[in-house]
């Protein structure tokens, strides 16, 4: 009986062990580095205000290492910030642009809440996903009450509403959840490239 249980449990082991390997490659290439960046910058096109920095943020913190993560939240928080000032002909005041600074503090913030990547058990592939739902709902709560303190001395409470708190989140939650799809992905053909080469040899 205990040994039935070990070997039914064996592919299940298997299967988070190349997991772990496959996240560690996906982790430290350039490509994903690269792409999250590139994603997190053309998301500016797309948005203005609403700029789904939460949901980039939880998944540059969840899925880079830390100096690449926060690279590429400040390239994106950058972006959009350069993108304001210029096509979208935002006023030039301090107001403004010390809001700007508190976005980036947000986004920051997240960033490195997210980073933590704590295990909540003996599978790193459930720790990861379980992690990327715990993060998004806390990292927007987080960014939002750094918002809202800074909205009590630069004005701008009176846009705390349900609604408004609401569509904001589904927004970063589907490009939260569209990338981390992507990044599963490349995690799969990763997986599966290695254990290509391993049969070979």
């Amino acid at each position: 009986m205990h040994y039935s249980k070990i070997a039914s449990h064996s592919p299940l082991l298997k299967l988070s062990a190349r997991w772990e390997v496959a996240y560690r490659s996906v982790s430290q290439s350039k490509f994903w580095f690269l792409l999250l960046t590139a994603l997190g910058s053309l998301s500016n096109v797309v948005y203005t205000c609403t700029v789904p920095l939460v949901g980039f943020g939880v998944i540059a913190g969840a899925t880079l290492p830390h100096r690449r993560a926060i690279a590429t939240m400040m390239t994106m928080w950058f972006v959009n910030q350069l993108l304001g000032f210029t096509i979208h002909s935002y006023p030039q005041t301090l107001n403004t642009f010390t809001w700007g600074l508190v976005l980036g503090l947000g986004t920051l913030l997240v960033t490195l809440l997210t980073s933590i990547k704590p295990s909540f058990g003996r599978s790193p592939m459930g720790s990861h996903y379980l992690w990327l739902a715990v993060a998004l709902m806390g990292g927007y709560v987080l960014y939002e009450c750094v918002i809202l303190l800074a909205g009590f001395a630069l004005g701008g409470v009176e846009g705390f509403t349900l609604p408004i708190l609401w569509g904001v989140f589904a927004g970063n939650a589907v490009w939260a959840i569209a990338v981390g799809c992507l990044h599963s992905i490349l995690l799969w053909d990763t997986s599966r490239q290695s254990s290509h080469a391993v049969l070979k040899h």
